[in-house]
């Protein structure tokens, strides 16, 4: 309905979202954003432009289909205002943080020359999975370990995790991970390997799932296993 000019349906539903719009801004500039600044500006216009572009079959909710948008769009005009160069906005995929997040946030990238229609799909895709696990695309990020180490021994299990098929089964069918087991073949304890649950199994689906090749490419793993 709101896409046929209920102006009074879309009214309310920005009023509603006013707050998401806000934090999904700030989350993105990395700093406090008022209503007064421009990139808050921008992030409204993406929203209202997410409204309009939104259909149920996307396979994702409204509100990642919302943050995808704001987040293009802010971007776009970092790149127009030249806040930031080509090199800085390549999604991270070197980078030593391993930002997965910044990879898969680029779910809006087939409105981009430098993402080939390919990657897009797969991203899609990888963000449609997350969802079945209870994991939403924008937290990748936030629940990315800090230290080095961590995010090393994380990768090297989730590489490990890839090689048993009866683990994998256990977690794309009960949608958990084997904690028993894992617990005797990894020498990590329980309680952090439910600490950093969804980055693992973040990782086990790009390393475990033929139809993530193109991302596996993409993202660069080799710094986090120097050393």
């Amino acid at each position: 309905m709101i896409h046929n000019g209920h102006s009074d349906l879309r009214s309310d539903l920005i009023c509603r979202y006013k707050p998401f719009i806000l934090r999904a801004v700030n989350h993105i500039c990395k700093r406090p954003i008022g209503w007064d600044d421009d990139e808050a500006s921008i992030g409204l216009i993406a929203f209202n432009e997410a409204i309009d572009r939104y259909r149920p079959d996307m396979g994702k909710s409204f509100d990642n289909f919302a943050y995808m948008v704001i987040r293009t769009r802010l971007i776009d005009e970092f790149r127009r205002a030249g806040k930031i160069e080509r090199a800085e906005t390549e999604w991270h995929y070197g980078d030593e943080r391993l930002s997965i997040a910044e990879t898969a946030g680029s779910l809006e990238a087939y409105t981009q020359q430098e993402v080939s229609m390919t990657l897009a799909e797969e991203l899609q895709c990888y963000d449609q999975r997350l969802q079945q696990f209870g994991i939403r695309l924008e937290e990748l990020e936030k629940v990315t370990p800090k230290h080095r180490d961590t995010r090393s021994t994380m990768v090297k299990i989730a590489r490990m995790f890839c090689t048993r098929r009866e683990w994998l089964n256990i977690l794309l069918t009960k949608k958990q991970l084997p904690l028993k087991e894992m617990v005797r073949e990894v020498d990590v304890s329980k309680k952090t390997l439910e600490r950093n649950r969804k980055y693992i199994i973040s990782l086990i689906l790009i390393f475990g799932c033929e139809e993530f090749s193109s991302i596996r490419q993409t993202v660069s793993f080799a710094r986090l296993e120097e050393d």
